[in-house]
């Protein structure tokens, strides 16, 4: 069934200046909206808050969510995407459009993530971009220079409580290929635990541990092997305690990660 959305513009105000376009304003929308099977291209970026009540947010990257009140959209030029409420939903909106080189500039210094173009934000890591969308809706920023540092703010807020939360993510996926050793995992158990896709929670991973999760888990296992060894453990029930076919596949991993073989690491630290 198909629904047909109801879509007042409340308010929309445009700021201009060289190389920027700033549109902001609110929205109400009641009913289930569809651009089609393909979506829709904005063709330049956007930030859009749901300031009350919920919906769905899907996009040509395969992603689709639930949203609740609180949540931001970030809208990137070439990523088709729909959003709205679902049948008996509220849908309330603020949002800001930017056209020009301050928004491209932004994203290509990686403080606007394609990659991430649902977001949970806190409530203060809002507060510049609300702040900035109500002053401009308001009238009372008519200036585009000031504009352009607002939104350059605004956009930093957003990306430090964006790399924090990535951070705590990939440390709930560190612990999860930390925990019980003894045991063979699938490392896509750490993505699901930060929260990320494969893909990209393995190019995180491996950017800020310096391995990719499946071999920082090996690393971890041999390292485990290492203190039963030190105390006084033979080869065999290292690696069959910690998960290792026999003593030559852990000898082949131990000398790789640790850079000695099992004996001489005992030799020398036992």
């Amino acid at each position: 069934m198909r629904y047909v959305m109801v879509w007042p513009v409340l308010t929309r105000t445009t700021v201009r200046g060289p190389g920027l376009q700033l549109f902001a304003g609110r929205s109400a929308k009641t009913a289930r909206h569809s651009w089609g099977s393909a979506g829709r291209d904005l063709r330049m970026h956007g930030f859009l808050l749901l300031v009350e009540g919920a919906g769905t947010y899907r996009d040509s990257d395969g992603r689709r969510e639930a949203m609740t009140a609180g949540d931001l959209i970030v809208l990137f030029p070439g990523l088709r995407h729909d959003y709205g409420p679902g049948p008996g939903q509220r849908w309330h909106e603020a949002f800001l459009d930017c056209d020009g080189e301050l928004p491209c500039m932004l994203a290509a210094q990686g403080l606007l993530d394609r990659r991430r173009p649902l977001l949970h934000p806190p409530a203060d890591a809002v507060v510049p971009l609300r702040q900035l969308i109500d002053d401009l809706e308001a009238g009372r920023l008519a200036d585009p220079a000031e504009a352009q540092w607002r939104l350059h703010g605004a956009v930093l807020a957003l990306a430090r409580w964006s790399r924090g939360d990535e951070d705590a993510a990939l440390e709930a996926g560190r612990q999860v290929l930390a925990a019980d050793l003894a045991r063979p995992l699938d490392p896509r158990a750490a993505a699901d635990a930060a929260g990320m896709g494969w893909e990209l929670f393995r190019k995180r991973f491996r950017a800020r541990y310096g391995l990719p999760p499946a071999r920082w888990r090996l690393h971890a296992r041999c390292e485990a092997a290492a203190q039963a060894l030190v105390h006084g453990g033979t080869v065999e029930d290292a690696a069959g305690r910690f998960a290792f076919c026999d003593g030559a596949h852990l000898r082949r991993h131990f000398r790789r990660a640790l850079g000695m073989s099992p004996e001489a690491w005992r030799k020398l630290y036992g």
